[in-house]
């Protein structure tokens, strides 16, 4: 029999939600069995997410998900980003993304928030960074976004800096992240023999020009038709996500649009997001498929991909609310088998 058993389940919904062992509550469920029972279950979930161990859950996972892992891997120019010292910005980038998961999580917003939203938390630092109206406090709020261009994971810094390398920015790099992390469909590897981009110093070609030269190349052509149109839209956003018109020295101004492999236009980020928020389903699926790998401890296979479908479909049917995602999650069998 390859079902968990009581102290089993106890045990993988305890380091899921809480990244600790299971508590009294738990093991007393556990071992008179009951806790195998589905609303026995969806209760202790409930009050799991209740308890603020859940934000050991929120913190791990939301920076598995989005790779947030990689924000202190190459820190800014300390010349050019002093307020990114000066306020520990890397501190309250994790900190906008962690509180935005939470808040969606407690209040079983859609899923789309993700995509784009109308709120999200800042401070003194983050407020200034984005153009905000300013705060004076470190400590972060909840404000909301009037800024069509901000709202969405893909304009938190956290995401923005966690997918530049201190210095510049890529499309491609930034492109690939979207694909793989937001919409699940990652692209396949380049070939051994291409050359990788050159970084372009002195500002000759625009980033745009050498990707139109690199597709020149036939093997790199069918990979960068479907990268560089999801990384185009972020170019308006610097190395540690600030809002910027033209790229630096040479002040060239920066053109944010793109046709998507699909034929679909759009002309900057707010068109983007539209776009991104027509591909909904692939969210909720890539999510849902990040959830059961961090919760199983174990990589989603091609048999799990029924499961997968149907928790997608049972969500959307509720109305795409993240929390109802983590029970649908809970009491999949994916997650109540080994």
């Amino acid at each position: 029999n390859d079902t968990l058993s009581a102290y089993e389940l106890a045990t993988r919904l305890s380091y899921f939600l809480w990244s600790s062992m299971p508590d009294h509550t738990l093991f007393k469920l556990a071992q008179n069995g009951s806790l195998l029972r589905p609303d026995v279950l969806q209760a202790q979930v409930e009050r799991m997410l209740e308890d603020p161990k859940s934000q050991a859950f929120v913190a791990h996972f939301t920076d598995r998900w989005l790779r947030l892992d990689k924000i202190n891997s190459m820190p800014p120019d300390v010349k050019q980003y002093k307020s990114y010292y000066d306020e520990n910005l890397d501190v309250a980038m994790k900190q906008e993304t962690h509180l935005f998961f939470a808040y969606i999580l407690k209040n079983n917003l859609a899923i789309s928030n993700f995509i784009d939203s109308d709120f999200t938390f800042v401070n003194r630092g983050l407020a200034a960074l984005y153009g905000m109206a300013p705060l004076d406090d470190a400590a972060l709020v909840k404000v909301a976004i009037t800024d069509k261009r901000r709202g969405g994971l893909l304009g938190h810094a956290s995401v923005l800096t966690a997918t530049a390398n201190g210095i510049d920015t890529s499309p491609v790099i930034r492109g690939v992240w979207v694909l793989d992390n937001l919409l699940g469909t990652p692209p396949t590897p380049p070939p051994p023999d291409v050359e990788p981009l050159a970084p372009d110093l002195q500002g000759a070609l625009t980033i745009r020009e050498q990707l139109d030269k690199h597709r020149e190349n036939p093997s790199c052509y069918d990979c960068h038709v479907k990268i560089d149109p999801m990384g185009f839209a972020l170019e308006n956003y610097g190395p540690i996500g600030e809002w910027r018109e033209s790229y630096g020295r040479s002040r060239t101004p920066i053109d944010a649009s793109a046709e998507m492999a699909d034929g679909s236009h759009y002309k900057d980020i707010v068109g983007f997001k539209k776009e991104l928020l027509k591909r909904k389903d692939l969210v909720t699926q890539q999510l849902t498929k990040k959830l059961l790998e961090y919760s199983t401890g174990r990589i989603m296979e091609l048999e799990d991909r029924k499961e997968l479908e149907s928790i997608v479909g049972t969500v959307k049917a509720k109305g795409s609310g993240l929390r109802d995602l983590v029970h649908e999650v809970v009491q999949s069998t994916v997650f109540l088998k080994k």
